[in-house]
């Protein structure tokens, strides 16, 4: 049976990164760092060295993204000119909150209130996991999935962000809400899911094999 073959990959190390008392966010400017840099060319040479190709290639519109992308498409054949590119697959936006300080925000009280319905909680102008989830699964359904031809295999690479990842993941896979923040996704990690005409299947989480020089496939 054929299948859609598909590995969201987190951006590597940014320099927003770099600032954990800070609120992240979306930070769409944020270049990558020259751990990060490193970090994307093992993603690349990695899966170079596994035999993977993309034939399709979507990203979020954040710097970072893109440059993951060019960075590991240059062992993996492809270039800026390959690369879909969409906002629907940007990072959790965290409105009037981003780039500040954590402890300021973060206090007992707004803590207690995220984790009463972290699915639903919506910062000051920003974005729930709900509406991050719906737009992630709106482009995979409107942009991936009619790509899905039986008998025709196709690999996909999506280059994306942690928390926008974990929310898709949820949606895909059904689990509860409250498992989101629970699940680690590195810098550069791949997760792997796989579409039939069965539906969908997950391969792998968080698998960062390339970072630790063990270049295995099902990590």
């Amino acid at each position: 049976m054929s299948m859609l073959d598909l590995y969201f990959i987190r951006h590597a190390e940014s320099q927003r990164n770099l600032e954990p008392h800070l609120i992240g966010g979306r930070s769409f400017d944020s270049l990558l760092s020259s751990l990060g840099k490193e970090q994307a060319s093992l993603l690349g040479k990695r899966l170079a060295s596994q035999g993977v190709f993309f034939q399709h290639v979507s990203s979020s519109t954040a710097v970072r993204c893109r440059e993951t992308a060019v960075v590991a498409g240059q062992d993996l054949g492809f270039s800026l000119q390959d690369i879909v590119f969409s906002d629907q697959l940007l990072e959790l936006d965290q409105g009037q909150w981003e780039g500040q300080p954590r402890m300021q925000i973060y206090t007992p009280k707004t803590l207690a209130q995220i984790n009463s319905n972290n699915w639903e909680f919506t910062p000051p102008r920003g974005e729930s996991q709900k509406t991050v989830e719906e737009r992630m699964l709106a482009f995979i359904q409107t942009n991936i999935l009619p790509l899905y031809r039986e008998g025709i295999p196709l690999t996909c690479g999506i280059f994306s962000h942690g928390v926008a990842i974990k929310c898709l993941l949820r949606g895909i896979m059904g689990f509860t809400p409250r498992i989101t923040y629970k699940i680690l996704l590195d810098n550069t990690s791949i997760t792997r899911l796989q579409y039939d005409g069965r539906g969908w299947h997950l391969l792998s989480v968080n698998d960062t094999a390339h970072l630790f020089g063990k270049p295995t496939e099902n990590t």
